[in-house]
């Protein structure tokens, strides 16, 4: 089974945003639809995402003949001056080239793409496809497609290039720019079908054929064509750093992040107890060497308690013993000078003794 989700066109679904969405069978015929919150919708292992318009902007360019992963790289940059657009915040990925050597480029804001796959993993639903709504209506040759609802519209042409519009008396803006630029290609549609939703009326097709030099006619309603295939050159969004394989690793990471962290500290701590030891093995080992200079400079020594301090009254004692002063240098020349000749006055600067 298949569970195809419509993406509602909002910034950020909350757990109560309702989706809508079908359950499909192996022949894709619908077994259910409804619009729930993303709990309450049947699991099936095969999901793939339908965007809303809106969110998905498209250009037609000229792109040298490279790689794909290197196509994918230049795409943000190569649709930054048609979109006005930040290259970092899009994810944009290149469909089929046409006769005339121009490549149909779907685009989307990547937070917004990324913040959507996270509600639906985090219900359960991971999509292998996600393509725009329009996919539905692409195919055939001069042959293009209008949603007529109540609160917006959607024109298709056979590329599946896609524009939203508000509906209002009239023909649509948009509609009428984008005859008049596929005219300027040599490319202007036979007949454009106009299909309704949200129980939406038709609006008069013939004034609209008079105004636009091209012919309207009535075609059918929008849920019956959201239950259809989508065009087979469809453009799936989920590539790249969206693809499943790109999903899934990054899923992974915050989930291992814990354990990652926990075996960073138990490292730290294990080489914070190593340097201990080692500083406390060398330590003990200069304490050793100390008292062993000490008892062979002074064997008649029975306990060693603090060498480095028995070592210095030993020495003074020497010293002393043998007329020296210990300890200071000025008492040490006073000695000296007091064994010489008999002196009248001394002087002592910067280290130095004098007589006279």
């Amino acid at each position: 089974m298949k569970l195809r989700v419509f993406i509602p066109d909002t910034d950020r679904p909350d757990a109560a945003a309702r989706f809508a969405w079908r359950l499909l069978d192996a022949r894709g015929e619908t077994l259910r639809e409804d619009a729930t919150a993303l709990a309450d919708m049947p699991r099936a292992e095969d999901v793939e995402a339908v965007l809303p318009a809106g969110r998905v902007l498209f250009a037609r360019l000229k792109l040298p003949r490279v790689n794909a992963s290197t196509i994918r790289e230049l795409l943000p940059y190569a649709v930054e001056d048609r979109l006005l657009a930040d290259p970092s915040h899009i994810h944009a990925v290149a469909g089929r080239r046409n006769a005339r050597g121009e490549t149909v480029v779907a685009v989307v804001d990547r937070d917004w793409l990324q913040a959507m796959l996270d509600a639906l993993a985090r219900s359960g639903h991971r999509p292998s496809h996600a393509w725009s709504e329009s996919a539905l209506l692409a195919g055939g040759k001069d042959d293009w497609h209008v949603v007529w609802g109540t609160s917006r519209g959607m024109l298709v042409d056979d590329d599946g290039v896609s524009a939203t519009f508000d509906p209002g008396a009239g023909l649509p803006l948009a509609v009428r720019l984008a005859i008049d630029e596929a005219a300027a290609r040599d490319e202007r549609p036979a007949v454009v079908r106009v299909h309704t939703a949200d129980e939406a009326k038709l609006p008069d097709l013939d004034a609209w054929s008079r105004e636009a030099g091209t012919r309207f006619e009535p075609g059918t309603q929008w849920r019956v064509l959201a239950a259809g295939q989508p065009a087979a050159d469809r453009i799936d969004l989920l590539q790249g750093e969206f693809s499943a394989a790109s999903q899934r690793g990054a899923r992974r990471l915050p989930r291992a992040a814990p354990w990652i962290a926990a075996a960073i500290g138990v490292f730290q701590i294990g080489f914070t107890a190593f340097d201990a030891w080692r500083l406390s093995s060398e330590r003990s080992a200069l304490e050793a060497r100390r008292e062993s200079i000490f008892r062979a400079a002074f064997p008649e020594a029975r306990v060693v308690v603090d060498p480095e301090l028995q070592m210095a009254r030993n020495l003074a004692d020497l010293k002393r013993e043998r007329g020296l002063a210990a300890g200071d240098e000025f008492l040490v020349q006073m000695t000296a000078a007091a064994r010489g000749a008999p002196v009248k006055s001394v002087e002592y600067a910067n280290g130095r003794l004098a007589t006279r």
